[in-house]
């Protein structure tokens, strides 16, 4: 029997079960940028130091309005904005409101200056909405500079919504005002720099007042507008905060870039930087923009440095040298399969820095020498950066960049032998201790406990064997020992695995593996569903046809609040005091999720052991839950009761996850075996649409395919297969329940060709495909279904 597709999980079913939340922060800076332009939803926007450099002081910008003529100036209710990019791939932000009835219309974007600097663009366009009377409007510009917990009513400002706060915006800064024309002209800071520009309609009054209402040394704008007419004010802010540049004289003399001209140049700066690279193409739109905004943003997580190297950022309200290598690995992966390795292999420079001086993680070493200390204090860092080198060699084959980085790389790879060394002890009776070769007790992530955790070792033991793989790959003598070590390493954690696994008979004698060595089933240690054994499955030392998988999900579901669209719900923010925050701002207490993380697991999981309804839920609801509504960027927890919540948005991480979960939907490569449309929405096959990957890298060589619904009978199918594959399974589930009948028109390497592999219902498989196929899906009417 042929399970029915009418009816299976799609994005109109599921991402309107919960409201979704809005964006709190948008970056508008271009890639690589040292300096950071967040746009907030209140027609505000901050600037900060990637690299740490100023502190936690901020510099604000921002228009405020007069909501009748006279009045002391107030923020743009953001909680009525609307916020939108101009495109997926561009990040250009059109934020608009209809407020005092005017219609407020804000275009802001960056750009390069001549003198190399960064120059921030805002366009306000307002129209009277009034019909028959002439009205006078007042719209105000101000900048301060503050200490960033000024702006937010706690400091932590990733876990509490968004709101919008005066009192960082009553003292502006002290500027002089030099005048261009009447309506134009610069605004001047003590050292003589060029803090901004302004342009209004020439019929405006432009005036800089020492005061207005609360605040002081404010822009003031009053234009005069007759029925349905609309004006424009424009702000063009210099790069002064981070960098110094811009004398008076130069301003004052460059023509005023218009709104479509400063559009064009900004597109342009986003097409450079996202030329070249691999991508993919989906027939359904959300999922399509949700891939390319996360691809953008993730070129704007990511900081250099004056010595060439890069910062790679998390996002959220931290500069970027806040750096979790477990987490930023997930995008950093990402982009070099995209093709940006030249970006990632700056941010190697920055990993690899990190062994100088290091201090370890927080756990019972017994030398920090040869660990990787980048930001965070968790046991799994050093492992992830040697996975993050060795992907980054994988995907490259950049020989000559391994070798001249071999002594800081083995000096990591023996600090993991030399602290798993000291855990090989026995007890009493001389059986081995149950965390044997186990790295030491140590922290495993941000939440306080401490102890043999299965997350730290899976990742660890990941980075050294993808980093063992390396080392043979180019015939390093000391390869055959690091493999051997990454081997029993492994051993080592599947037998701790084995003496922490319980049978549960309160639950019909299901198995439960804890997610630290010793912890017993009735004990709560850190989050169980978020670093449990679902790395064990992430990382491979659990595949996903073991028959344990479904008794890992059954004790999830159980007991650890798992659903059919989250796997993990937090029972309580870790932080007290921005809980009752959180709880203070709904007015009740609050449900409240940790998005992406797990659910990429587990889709991954259940798309390869061929459950596709709830594969596909996780799909759609962490593209709708993990994402906001306004501009699809990606953060980190979701709570139905808070829109404005929205942590760590924009996420790094999170952009990685979801990225490949979508990749993950298009294809999954496991040691030499590939499988294409693992788990498509059955609709992505419908007659005249097709699913497309370009260019992507892969630890084999290049991987391309075209997949097209070409008729209610056929599908094409065009691929270019990476070297080394050895066995390809393609996957074809129709909406409409038409299943494969034959292979024809096969061409291999150019060669017309018989078809010699396995065909059933919905998948066909071939051993050692050819690197160019090219041929035509058959399909029959819709099954029979036995009587």
């Amino acid at each position: 029997m042929i399970e029915s597709r009418q009816t299976e999980p799609n994005w109109n079913r599921i991402s309107g079960l919960f409201p979704r939340t809005r964006s709190k922060r948008i970056y508008i800076h271009p890639p690589l940028s040292d300096t950071l332009v967040e746009v907030r939803p209140d027609f505000t926007l901050l600037i900060k130091d990637a690299l740490g450099r100023r502190g936690d002081l901020r510099r604000g910008h921002g228009f405020f309005i007069g909501e009748e003529q006279g009045a002391k100036p107030r923020f743009f209710d953001y909680r009525n904005v609307e916020q939108a990019l101009l495109a997926p791939q561009e990040p250009i932000l059109h934020s608009s409101i209809k407020q005092a009835d005017f219609d407020h219309n804000l275009t802001s974007l960056t750009l390069k200056a001549s003198d190399g600097g960064l120059r921030i663009y805002q366009f306000l366009t307002v129209t009277n909405l009034h019909p028959t009377q002439a009205r006078t409007g007042e719209w105000y510009f101000l900048n301060v500079e503050a200490s960033h917990r000024d702006f937010y009513r706690h400091v932590n400002e990733d876990y509490v919504p968004y709101e919008s706060r005066a009192e960082a915006w009553f003292s502006g800064m002290p500027l002089a005002q030099r005048a261009i024309n009447e309506t134009s002209g610069c605004l001047i800071g003590g050292e003589g720099e060029t803090i901004l520009r302004y342009k209004a309609d020439p019929t405006s009054h432009v005036e800089y007042a020492a005061e207005a209402g609360d605040y002081r040394n404010v822009l003031q704008f009053q234009m005069h507008l007759a029925p349905g007419e609309t004006k424009q004010i424009q702000i063009e802010i210099f790069d002064t905060f981070v960098h110094k540049r811009g004398s008076p004289e130069a301003s004052g003399n460059d023509r005023f870039l218009d709104e479509p001209s400063a559009i064009r140049q900004s597109q342009e700066i986003w097409r450079n930087a996202l030329s070249g690279m691999a991508g993919i193409q989906v027939p359904e739109q959300v999922i399509q923009s949700i891939f390319d905004t996360a691809k953008t943003n993730t070129l704007q997580l990511i900081a250099q440095q004056n010595d060439g190297s890069a910062l790679p950022g998390q996002g959220g309200f931290n500069d970027y040298t806040v750096v979790y290598t477990w987490e930023v690995s997930n995008y950093l992966r990402i982009l070099s399969r995209l093709g940006a390795t030249d970006t990632v292999k700056k941010t190697m420079q920055y990993f690899l820095s990190t062994q100088a001086g290091s201090i370890g993680p927080e756990g019972d070493i017994l030398s920090p020498e040869g660990s990787f200390r980048a930001h965070i204090f968790w046991m799994c860092e050093t492992g992830s950066v040697l996975g993050l080198l060795a992907d980054y060699y994988s995907m490259t084959k950049d020989r000559e960049w391994l070798e001249a980085n071999l002594s800081i790389i083995l000096k990591a790879c023996d600090w993991v032998s030399q602290e798993r060394n000291a855990t090989k002890k026995y007890e009493a009776d001389g059986t081995k201790v149950a965390h044997y070769g186990l790295l030491p007790k140590g922290r495993v992530h941000d939440w306080p406990d401490s102890g043999y955790f299965f997350l730290s070792n899976a990742a660890t033991w990941q980075g050294l064997d993808l980093m063992a793989a390396a080392l043979a790959d180019i015939d390093h003598p000391a390869a055959a020992r690091y493999i051997a070590e990454a081997n029993d390493y492994k051993q080592c954690i599947l037998a701790s695995v084995q003496q922490a696994t319980y049978e549960l008979p309160e639950e019909g004698h299901v198995r439960w593996i804890s997610n630290e060595v010793y912890t017993k089933p009735d004990i709560r240690a850190a989050v169980y569903a978020i670093d449990g054994p679902t790395y064990l499955m992430d990382t491979g030392l659990i595949d996903p046809s073991d028959e344990i998988v479904p008794e890992i999900e059954y004790v999830m579901r159980k007991r650890y609040a798992m659903s059919d669209l989250f796997a993990v719900k937090l029972p309580e923010m870790e932080d007290a005091e921005l809980g009752e925050l959180q709880k203070t701002w709904a007015g009740a207490p609050i449900d409240l999720y940790y998005v992406n993380n797990t659910e990429k697991i587990w889709h991954r999981v259940w798309s390869l052991r061929g459950e596709r309804e709830k594969a596909l839920r996780y799909f759609y609801a962490t593209m709708a839950f993990s994402t906001t509504l306004d501009t699809m960027h990606v953060h980190e927890r979701f709570s139905p009761q808070l829109q404005w919540l929205s942590p760590w948005q924009p996420n790094g991480s999170g952009n990685g996850r979801i990225m490949e979960m979508i990749l993950n939907s298009l294809y999954v490569l496991e040691g030499n075996k590939l499988q294409l449309l693992p788990c498509i929405p059955a609709d992505w096959l419908d007659v005249g649409k097709a699913v497309q990957v370009r260019g992507m890298a892969t630890f084999y060589g290049e991987l391309s395919f075209r997949v097209e619904r070409s008729s209610q009978l056929s599908i094409d199918v065009e691929l270019h297969l990476p070297a080394g594959i050895k066995e390809m399974i393609i996957n074809l589930f129709t909406k409409d329940e038409y299943v494969i009948q034959a292979v024809e028109a096969l061409s291999m390497d150019g060669q017309a060709a018989e078809w010699s592999g396995s065909l059933s219902a919905n998948a066909l498989s071939l051993t050692a495909p050819c690197r160019e196929l090219n041929f035509k899906v058959a399909l029959s009417g819709k099954a029979v279904m036995p009587q």
